[in-house]
């Protein structure tokens, strides 16, 4: 019981570096002062990490069906780890940051894609449901603290010395090598999963012949619509508060910023009694609690309405997201939770990555601007609010039953 317990405190702890890649984005400025004039190339670097780890999520459900579980974090570590301190040591031109930085996006697919799988695995059953909110929460916290600890690094005015950051993951690497559960090996873990997966199967948690069940495409399509949407938060907040709506500074957004990476990090801890609080409504009231949260800013034209729209938009934007990691992650198993993971972790820097192009489209229909693209993007959820419940309550009964 006790190596078990390790085992998901190790797996969570390397969760908290699947994210190490956002260091780029607080050390852009200072890259563009390092290589003037090309700034074109330079933008890169914050761009195609995403771009890096969509490609590695993707990939993972093959990867993680033909490779060691194991084995897969610990190489993914191992490169991040090696590109980071390429970056802090050698001296190099533009397009060998730029490498290195896209390198640093491979944990966020592969550690993403593989730890929820494995915490289904190891985690104790009073835990399966609280696990999966945790490793989400912990990516975000890792998140949070590596752009904070960059940019106090990079106060030196040196790009590079962001990237001592990745220091920090040494120590995890060293942990993974030694007590990382190796759920493909260990035969007691691979008999708990076989016993785990055909209790499953005679529940009627999956279709018959492992076919991958209709609920989970279901989530994976909410999961990529939803994440279209609510990232225009993200992408959009900054832009609205200092230069359309002119009520605050960058100081001011990058509070905001903090605090929502707190509610989101909140979010991923508490995901487990709210499902079992709203239960078959719980996907529903969160999308919509987050569309609606997104409408404050623009309807009270005020700087309170900015830092409660982006508290809670945050906070039930996570809630979603680790719901809807929970429920696939009890929904499904083996093979079909490798992929449906995988898919997952992809479809996040989908949502990232389609955002930028679908939201400003939609918002010009309506006039155009950082808080249209907010607010209309805000409405757009609370519709997949409603859609989510025909989803979402069957899911519920499948993998919670009549429990309370």
């Amino acid at each position: 019981m006790k190596s078990r317990g390790l085992g998901v405190a190790v797996t969570l702890i390397s969760s908290f570096t699947a994210w190490i890649y956002c260091i780029a984005v607080v050390v852009l400025g200072l890259i563009y002062q390092a290589y003037p004039g090309q700034e074109h190339v330079a933008i890169l670097i914050s761009t195609l990490p995403t771009i890096m780890m969509m490609i590695a999520a993707f990939a993972s459900t093959v990867i993680l069906r033909v490779f060691n579980r194991k084995l897969v974090v610990i190489v993914s570590l191992a490169i991040a780890i090696v590109a980071g301190l390429l970056i802090l040591l050698v001296d190099m031109p533009l397009m060998g940051v730029v490498v290195c930085s896209t390198l640093l996006g491979i944990p966020g697919g592969t550690i993403a894609s593989a730890n929820p799988t494995v915490l289904a695995i190891v985690a104790p059953p009073a835990l399966k449901d609280k696990v999966l909110g945790w490793h989400n929460a912990l990516m975000m916290l890792g998140m949070s603290i590596f752009t904070l600890l960059g940019g106090v690094f990079a106060e030196t005015g040196r790009f590079q010395d962001g990237y001592k950051t990745v220091l920090l993951l040494v120590p995890v690497l060293i942990l993974a090598v030694l007590f990382y559960p190796n759920v493909d090996k260990n035969k007691n873990l691979a008999a708990a999963a076989e016993m785990e997966e055909a209790n499953q199967q005679t529940q009627g948690k999956e279709a018959s012949g492992g076919k991958f069940p209709k609920v989970a495409v279901g989530m994976l399509l909410l999961y990529l619509v939803g994440a279209v949407f609510w990232n225009a938060w993200f992408m959009n907040y900054s832009d609205y508060i200092v230069n359309e709506a002119q009520l605050g500074t960058t100081a001011m957004a990058g509070v905001i910023g903090s605090l929502c990476s707190i509610a989101g990090t909140i979010s991923g801890f508490v995901v487990a009694f709210w499902i079992k609080a709203t239960r078959k409504f719980s996907m529903s009231l969160a999308f919509i609690l987050c569309g609606v949260s997104m409408l404050l800013p623009q309807l009270t034209q005020s700087a309170i309405g900015c830092y409660a729209g982006g508290i809670l938009c945050q906070f039930f934007n996570l809630i979603v997201v680790s719901g809807l990691t929970t429920y696939l992650g009890l929904a499904t198993t083996g093979k079909n939770a490798t992929t449906a993971m995988s898919l997952l972790a992809g479809i996040e820097g989908s949502g990232v990555f389609l955002c930028g192009y679908i939201v400003p489209v939609v918002g010009n229909l309506f006039g155009g601007g950082a808080g249209m693209n907010i607010m209309i993007s805000g409405i757009v959820l609370v519709v997949i609010g409603v859609a989510a419940y025909f989803v979402i309550k069957p899911t519920h009964e499948l993998v919670y039953g009549g429990k309370k």
